[in-house]
């Protein structure tokens, strides 16, 4: 049988040790405890670009901080390939890059494409890698969706897309949540509306946890309410009395504590009428966060807060410890040291604070824009400034002193080098990543020193009693006939994992038809289009739900008929109130109407990695109608392979594309589209030699089907997966029918 999604089934290994373990690694992007502290000294206190304490600089930079692992650098960033160039555009990708830390000797790079986002280049790589400091894999998250598992010598794992299968939404903005590794778990944030009970809109902020060897999903947890804009908060890791906590920014202007283990929310602490992006830092109980937007209680733009994590439950009123507002500090994460919280302030001033208290100690000031979080080691604050500014500062308690101050050039333009990322410390090394370039300090000739880092508090002993379960895997995409093994996992009150046990599966809506065997069912073998459902299971007052989407062989034909109300297929992503069938032109089709949000959308209809079902490739057809109104056409299409070709009503093109901002591959070429009138359109990409040959056909369906391809386009960098799809730009009324997708031979 096979398997879709790269889900593989096997057995769950829980580490109960935490993965904040080597002062030599700096496997996150804030370090091994996630909050900008290195224990590591002896080291450099000034260096120039000139050539003093450099051992190594490189032409490739990027916009997320790198992250260090077991002596080899990793960074996600863009290519160098010019989007505004005609010639050089159809090369611009999004890579993963390995250097050897010592030397800054290149060990390998991944160039992927990016498609399906509205994300710009400049913004292309925003989210920093993460690290396993058990196995040595790193971790990327793509502006795209593209959640990888690498090993240490590039070779992809396993792979998910999280757009194509769980519904993630992709901003204009670029900002891409950062992943985190936790124990057995890695986990990962965006904003999504999915299938089933994640459906709905508003769309959520969600957290999904995945097994970091496998890939298998776990469980996915959405605490705030609805997103007020798109956000980076990475998520941290600590013990709050007693209790293993996932605490991280929300889109919904929240801070929310989850179960590290189960994703169960603890509290929520509210803040700003906008999203959070800077991430929390945690001392002892106390959670400190800040923004750089309206509060939700006053008309001071931006606070630093300081929260009582030990609270439960909605601690708004209750959990503020202290707060100073009208401090705009909106981008870098905070800081605590030795009872000093630091903050960098979107102005580029510096601030410092009683930690206890919030007493303003004294302020600094940086230069014009704080974007790059600061780090602290060896007695030295080491801070950067977006206007090309890194400084190295040596604070107290009474006052900030300067130690070194380098100011960049730009490499490639003309003013001065960008910085958004947060520098990283291992092995007596500095590393600085810029916009052009990313930089190496040190002295060759110091031995690298380090104090020991710090565990995590202890955790209240494990109780045998079951409070909670997990059943695992909680969300697969199949082939009809294929048998899917569960685990289920049993916690007790405070998250802590007693052991796996047995239960009864029960079939739930949409999956009446499965056969159960104890802890596996067997899906339906003779389905006549793809289904979606869920399986459950009860051990004592304890319950959990699992998901799961299957897929027959091809062809799959949809359409509206039968369909009622707000119904869409089952197993579409992203589809629902997108569509809804309703009546035109004497037949039921599918509608897409304007609305609140983005005008553009993707509808996913089948998995990610459609190889599996067609080794050859697929064809998507689709018949499409557009109704006129205030003067303005939709634009419809239907999607192969991450390309789409869109009938454009308003400009009278069919026209090919994949990657939006920059037209990185597109074409277009004239076809003029009246309104009240059945259209159908067919897309369909041959693949040789990695290069992708994208042929789109539209004509009245009243007409035959013409022989030639009315429009095709070459890819030398050819997607060769993704989910069979709708593509729509909801100016106007527009429907779409009879969508039939078909194996090619």
């Amino acid at each position: 049988m096979r398997r879709i999604n790269m889900v593989l089934v096997g057995s769950v290994v829980l580490f109960l040790t935490a993965s904040l373990a080597s002062a030599g690694d700096w496997a996150h992007w804030r370090g091994p405890e996630h909050n900008g502290i290195s224990r590591e000294t002896n080291l450099v206190a000034d260096w120039n670009l000139d050539g003093k304490n450099i051992l190594w600089k490189s032409d490739i930079g990027g916009r997320s901080a790198p992250i260090i692992l077991d002596g080899r650098v990793y960074l996600n960033c863009r290519t160098h390939h010019d989007v505004t160039d005609p010639v050089d555009k159809i090369n611009a990708r999004e890579q993963v890059v390995c250097w050897d830390a010592k030397t800054g000797d290149l060990l390998w790079k991944d160039e992927f494409n990016v498609f399906q986002t509205d994300i710009p280049s400049p913004r292309v790589g925003w989210a920093s890698m993460a690290g396993d400091t058990e196995t040595g894999n790193v971790f990327v998250h793509s502006v795209s969706g593209l959640f990888r598992c690498y090993s240490p010598e590039g070779k992809v794992l396993w792979e998910t897309s999280l757009a194509e299968d769980y519904g993630k939404i992709s901003g204009y903005g670029g900002r891409t949540q950062t992943p985190i590794v936790d124990e057995n778990r890695v986990i990962v944030s965006f904003l999504q509306l999915n299938w089933g009970k994640t459906a709905s809109p508003p769309p959520k902020q969600a957290y999904y946890a995945f097994d970091k060897k496998t890939g298998k999903l776990l469980w996915t947890a959405a605490p705030g309410g609805a997103p007020l804009d798109t956000n980076y908060s990475v998520p941290i890791v600590t013990v709050i009395d007693g209790t293993r906590m996932l605490i991280a920014g929300n889109a919904d202007g929240g801070c929310y504590a989850m179960n590290a283990r189960t994703g169960e929310t603890l509290w929520g602490f509210q803040m700003s009428k906008r999203g959070l992006n800077t991430s929390p830092v945690a001392d002892g109980k106390y959670v400190y966060i800040s923004h750089g937007e309206d509060n939700i209680d006053t008309v001071d733009f931006g606070r630093v807060q300081c929260i009582d994590g030990s609270l439960r439950g909605d601690i708004t009123k209750t959990g503020s410890v202290w707060r100073v507002d009208g401090i705009k500090a909106g981008y870098t994460s905070l800081l605590v040291k030795d009872g000093i919280l630091y903050v960098v302030a979107d102005t580029g001033r510096m601030y410092a604070y009683d930690s206890k208290s919030g007493k303003e100690l004294w302020t600094y000031n940086l230069g014009t824009v704080g974007k790059g979080s600061p780090v602290w080691a060896d007695g030295k604050l080491y801070v950067m400034e977006v206007n090309g500014n890194i400084h190295i500062l040596k604070p107290s308690r009474e006052k900030c002193e300067e130690l070194s101050h380098v100011q960049l050039l730009a490499r490639v333009d003309k003013g001065m080098d960008e910085i958004y990322a947060s520098p990283a410390i291992a092995d007596g090394r500095i590393y600085f990543v810029t916009r052009d370039r990313t930089i190496c300090i040190g002295d060759k000739n110091r031995k690298p020193s380090s104090d020991p880092v710090p565990p995590l508090a202890e955790e209240k002993p494990m109780q045998d009693k079951i409070a909670s379960i997990q059943l695992v895997p909680y969300e697969v995409a199949v082939t009809q006939g294929e048998k899917i093994d569960y685990e289920i996992l049993a916690y007790d009150a405070n998250g802590r994992f007693i052991k796996k046990v047995d239960g009864k599966l029960t079939p739930g809506p949409g999956m009446e038809a499965v056969k159960v065997d104890g802890m596996s069912v067997t899906t339906p073998s003779d389905l006549k289009a793809p289904a979606a459902g869920t399986v459950s299971v009860k051990v004592g007052d304890a319950t959990s739900e699992a998901r799961i989407r299957v897929f027959p062989p091809l062809p799959w034909k949809f359409d509206a008929e039968g369909l009622k109300g707000k119904q869409v297929p089952p197993a579409w992503v992203n589809a629902f109130l997108k569509l809804q069938p309703n009546e035109v032109d004497g037949t039921t089709a599918f509608k897409s109407s304007p609305g609140k949000g983005r005008p553009s959308a993707s509808i996913w209809l089948g998995p990610s990695n459609m190889s599996e079902l067609a080794p050859n490739g697929y064809t998507v057809q689709a018949d499409v109608y557009l109704k006129e109104q205030k003067r303005k056409l939709a634009s419809l299409g239907v999607t192969v392979n991450r390309y789409d070709l869109i009938l454009k009503g308003n400009s009278s093109k069919l026209a090919i594309q994949s990657w939006a901002p920059h037209k990185r591959m597109a074409k277009e070429v004239k076809f003029r589209a009246d309104p009240d009138t059945w259209y159908t359109m067919k897309l369909k990409v041959d693949i040789k030699d990695g290069q992708a040959v994208v042929k789109g056909k539209a004509w009245p369906r009243d007409k035959p089907e013409p022989e030639e391809w009315t429009i095709e386009a070459t890819d030398p960098h050819a997607n060769t997966e993704g989910s069979p799809g709708i593509y729509l730009y909801r100016l106007a009324d527009g429907y779409i029918d009879n969508i039939i997708v078909s194996e090619d031979k």
